[in-house]
């Protein structure tokens, strides 16, 4: 029996599905069920077996490579393997790449991948943020800090990239007067980077203020399936993407 185009459609969104969602969900719920039940804590490679099903890569580090935005398997594949470090943690792969040159960049990577690395380190430096803020008009990304301080890990790990967030001045903040605080349905992930928020208080304090959107930026559920909850309370393992624009 011969199979129409949208039959091949279907049986492939079906195939990706069990795959890459059904697959990964339960092979990390085995791992959970081990750790919480039986006290084995998955490690190394196991620790990152559910990322890897879902991005179909053979190594942690090409999983943290897919987590940010590389999603051609054979480029992140070939991310990781120049990464020095080794068996890296996130932290550590994300700290190689923000050391190295545009040039080093572009001369490791195809020019896709090296405009998404370059693009994002560019749109993390204060002068960007400082320009975009000033103008009224733009979006950047900003590190979220004090995961730690508010326990807010385990609730990062459930939420999918690109969620809508709430920024809240922080006004009686005893160590920054220009305190902005994240949260989600009134629950406090974090602070807005110090860095970014002196500017941006301005801005959201200014009469009118401008139209001020907060979204996650960083793919959160597969970082912690990776190197676990306790990952994303470390510093500037989470990013915020903000986006400014004038007031209707």
């Amino acid at each position: 029996m011969l199979l129409d185009a949208r039959d091949i459609t279907v049986t492939s969104d079906y195939i990706d599905k069990v795959i890459v969602q059904d697959l990964a969900w339960a092979v990390s719920s085995i791992l959970q069920i081990l750790e919480n039940r039986h006290g084995i804590t998955p490690e190394g490679s196991l620790a990152a077996l559910p990322a890897m099903l879902k991005y179909g890569v053979d190594t942690a580090p090409a999983c943290y490579a897919a987590t940010l935005g590389i999603h051609q398997r054979s480029e992140a594949i070939d991310l990781a393997a120049r990464c020095p470090v080794l068996d890296p943690s996130f932290s550590d792969f994300t700290g190689w790449l923000g050391n190295l040159t545009t040039d080093e960049i572009t001369a490791i990577t195809t020019p896709s991948t090296a405009s998404l690395l370059i693009r994002s380190a560019e749109r993390r430096s204060p002068r960007t943020v400082q320009k975009t803020i000033l103008s009224g008009r733009g979006t950047f990304t900003t590190p979220l800090r004090g995961v730690r301080h508010t326990y807010s890990g385990g609730y990062l790990a459930d939420l999918p990239a690109g969620t809508v967030l709430d920024l809240v001045r922080d006004y009686d903040n005893p160590t920054d007067p220009n305190a902005i605080r994240v949260e989600h349905n009134g629950l406090p992930l974090g602070w807005i980077a110090r860095t970014t928020a002196r500017p941006l208080a301005l801005a959201l304090d200014d009469q009118p203020a401008p139209l001020v959107t907060a979204v996650l930026h960083t793919d959160t559920r597969s970082l912690a399936d990776t190197a676990g909850t306790d990952q994303l309370a470390g510093y500037d393992q989470v990013d915020l993407t903000i986006t400014i624009s004038p007031r209707a």
